[in-house]
């Protein structure tokens, strides 16, 4: 089923990607469809190198994923993939280098004090077909993230596995007393003959952090209890929202969820305690700022907070509506993906020179297409902002690249009324089902060099786009990869946007606000 919901979504009929998902193993299944997204890439760039054995092999490999996937062994379907990789790569398939592949490490805590013990976990995401000979034994060193900093041993393992599937293993190791700041633990399994197998895991050492966070979240539960008592402090508890998100950070990373290599903690709960400060003495801290910064609002679908990053002109005040744009990340980012990955922060450079409010929600899952969940986050960060914001409601733009290009189809496609104009990057969608958004200007931008993304996805809507009469610009750039094209669109993406000032009276009639 898997593979199937993989050529739906690559070839454009993106229409049956939710249901999929509804039937699939969630985290397995994305899991896959990263990988698979990622094979595909190495496939387009070297296959036609290989010589005809080689191909022959890929393409069985290929063949025993897609059947693995089509039965939900999503395991067997990772393994396959990444075999093929490794021959692709002129990489040998030896037992050592499947285990390599398979080996899944993770900690108990992520985020942890110096001079305490903390637990790693070590498994396997699918069956070996040849075990490395004997046992393993194992060293754990911790590496600091400065810059010529030596590794400190802390852990020898004697003997462990070697089939970690059917006997995961579990290993205490202290973390130094003088530790603070990011590092690795890094773990190395030596077979009795074969390559050593390293494997690395992120964590935050400070001291006296838990704590603070502790404090932090009490009062600002203490603030939240006394703000639902006043029916006139609607804006504050939304920028409470924002602030519990600052704190949920800590266990977001404490449990391996997000990296904790891309918080910056001190910041974070230092943002969180001025806010909550302001807050309680009834000043929304959000009001007034300018410039780039991450919010959050708890969703009404799981109870989650759910973040989002935005950028708000230094022009902007509530004297007049200002246009918004959505942008969407693509698949493995996040929703600071748009602002920080591209042309070192060319997005925020545009939106300020036009003027723009620019809005990047999450799409909850690295792999979720926007669809489901995700689809129902972008709308309600629409609706945060135009809550928070004065939003001209006829100057909504969408766009993104990669998966946020595939989002940005299907999302206008089942919301026509929302939208003064698109421009899907890198991305496709449904050709049967453009005439939903004949009414919506869109500009199109892909590389004709796209290896993960065939150019052919984005040619195929413009040319349906066009058959339905919709008013469609189409940038191909030759020799463009798959995200070189990006950062230089934005450009014409904001001139685009800059042209077209309102939303069609036909499809503001249509069910539009």
């Amino acid at each position: 089923m898997l593979s199937r919901m993989i050529r739906c979504i690559w070839l454009a009929t993106i229409c049956l990607v939710g249901g999929l998902y509804s039937a699939a193993s969630g985290q397995d299944a994305q899991q896959v469809l990263r990988l698979w997204v990622g094979y595909n890439s190495v496939k387009n760039s070297t296959l036609a190198s290989l010589d005809d054995a080689k191909k022959a092999e890929v393409a069985r490999l290929d063949a025993e994923a897609q059947a693995a996937s089509a039965s939900k062994n999503y395991g067997e379907a990772m393994k396959d993939y990444f075999h093929a990789m490794a021959l692709m790569r002129g990489m040998e398939w030896t037992p050592s280098r499947a285990l390599g592949f398979s080996l899944k490490v993770s900690l108990d805590h992520s985020v942890v004090e110096p001079d305490t013990s903390i637990e790693l976990r070590i498994g396997q995401i699918f069956k070996l077909d040849e075990l490395p000979p004997g046992r393993l034994s194992g060293t754990v060193d911790l590496v600091a993230a400065t810059a010529g900093k030596e590794a400190t041993p802390i852990a020898t393992i004697p003997a462990l596995g070697p089939d970690f599937l059917a006997q995961p293993a579990t290993v205490k190791i202290p973390i130094p007393r003088g530790a603070n700041g990011n590092y690795q633990v890094h773990l190395t399994l030596k077979p009795a003959a074969g390559d050593p197998v390293p494997k690395d895991v992120n964590i935050f050492v400070e001291k006296g952090l838990a704590m603070r966070v502790t404090k932090a979240v009490e009062a600002a539960s203490s603030v939240e209890s006394a703000l639902k008592k006043n029916d006139n402090s609607s804006l504050l508890l939304d920028s409470l929202a924002s602030t519990r998100y600052h704190l949920a950070l800590f266990d977001l990373a404490n449990s391996g969820k997000i990296d904790p290599k891309r918080v910056d903690f001190d910041k974070e709960v230092g943002e969180a305690e001025g806010e909550i400060k302001e807050i309680s003495a009834g000043h929304n801290p959000y009001a007034t700022r300018h410039g780039d910064f991450r919010k959050a609002y708890r969703s009404q679908v799981d109870n989650t907070l759910q973040p989002y990053r935005i950028y708000v002109p230094s022009g902007y005040d509530r004297s007049k509506a200002f246009p918004l744009i959505i942008a969407l990340h693509g698949m493995g980012g996040d929703e600071s993906s748009i602002f920080d990955q591209y042309g070192s922060g060319a997005f925020k450079v545009e939106a300020e020179k036009h003027g723009y409010i620019v809005a990047c929600p999450k799409g909850r899952e690295p792999a979720s297409m926007y669809t489901g969940t995700a689809e129902q986050d972008v709308l309600d960060v629409i609706s945060e902002v135009e809550r928070a914001y004065k939003v001209d409601l006829d100057r909504v733009y969408l766009t993104g690249h990669s998966m946020g290009g595939f989002g940005t189809w299907s999302i206008a496609i089942d919301h026509p009324d929302l939208f003064a104009a698109i421009a899907p990057i890198s991305g496709g969608g449904d050709p049967k089902k453009a005439d939903r958004i004949a009414r919506i200007p869109e500009i199109v931008i892909h590389g004709d060099s796209d290896n993960t993304v065939a150019v052919q996805r984005s040619r195929e809507m413009v040319e349906a786009a066009k058959k339905a009469g919709a008013e469609i610009k189409y940038i191909e750039v030759s020799g463009g990869s798959h995200v070189s094209v990006a950062a230089p669109a934005f450009k014409d993406i904001f001139e685009w946007f800059d042209a077209h000032h309102r939303r069609n009276e036909a499809a503001k009639a249509g069910g539009g606000r």
